[in-house]
């Protein structure tokens, strides 16, 4: 059994162009990662478990470091909010309206920038998976959209959409909410992981921003070469590498 080390950055959601620039990676202001089992009731019937111990100290929560309120319009296709201001729309939520499908009467999907957040290893072949949180739909009116992929190949950002529960009703998210949860695994299950807060090296800074740019090029239909490059597990180069051979 082997105990890795993730690094992570929280930032904002201006682009990658500031990726540095974050105001939630002020300490005191945005929330780090926690384990489930360090926030979990040690009174609770099921804490003895073995098997839920084992889950729930590889099991990380993700918190909002604000507070966030808005009502969907699905007739006309927008967001209303009685206190977010149009900067923070903008800012926040600006990327669910570059898809004309965002809203529709069977699906209404928030993509997210806050809050975000770039992971990195000096292990080999360690996959990331962001899947929901099992409070959100009750208490927030919305599911975090789920997904993985390995953080030894590929850097890139990890944020957060969500499908709206029910659209007559507000999404409320208060700060310090439970938005999401993410967890690490190596091919031996039994491996251990420990978080912790880092500024990024320059060259994660970089790669990030390339594959940032190039998954906005492919959004729609990725070439077959490039996934590869993001699942297999094998030690590669950055899958996008060849957009930028001179």
């Amino acid at each position: 059994m082997k105990t890795h080390k993730i690094y992570y950055h929280e930032y904002s959601g201006d682009g990658v162009a500031n990726l540095l620039e974050s105001p939630f990676t002020v300490e005191g202001v945005g929330y780090g990662l926690v384990s489930e089992y360090s926030v979990s009731p040690k009174d609770a019937i099921y804490s003895v478990c073995p098997a839920w111990k084992h889950r729930s100290n590889r099991n990380f929560m993700v918190r909002s470091p604000v507070d966030i309120d808005f009502s969907v319009n699905r007739e006309e296709k927008y967001l209303i909010s009685n206190s977010l201001t149009q900067l923070q729309f903008d800012r926040w939520f600006g990327p669910t309206f570059d898809d004309p499908n965002w809203c529709s009467h069977e699906k209404t999907t928030i993509q997210s920038t806050i809050p975000r957040f770039i992971f990195w290893t000096k292990s080999k072949n360690i996959w990331i998976e962001q899947k929901p949180h099992p409070l959100t739909s009750l208490r927030n009116n919305f599911i975090t959209v789920g997904g993985w992929f390995n953080i030894s190949n590929w850097n890139r950002p990890l944020s957060f959409a969500f499908d709206v529960v029910n659209t007559d009703q507000q999404v409320i998210i208060r700060r310090g909410d439970p938005v999401a949860q993410i967890s690490f695994y190596s091919q031996n299950l039994d491996d251990g992981f420990v978080v912790q807060r880092a500024e990024p090296p320059d060259e994660i800074v970089k790669l990030t921003t390339r594959t940032s740019a190039a998954v906005s090029t492919f959004a729609r239909k990725v070439p077959q070469d490039i996934l590869n490059g993001i699942f297999q597990n094998k030690e590669s180069k950055c899958p996008f590498h060849h957009l930028w051979k001179k």
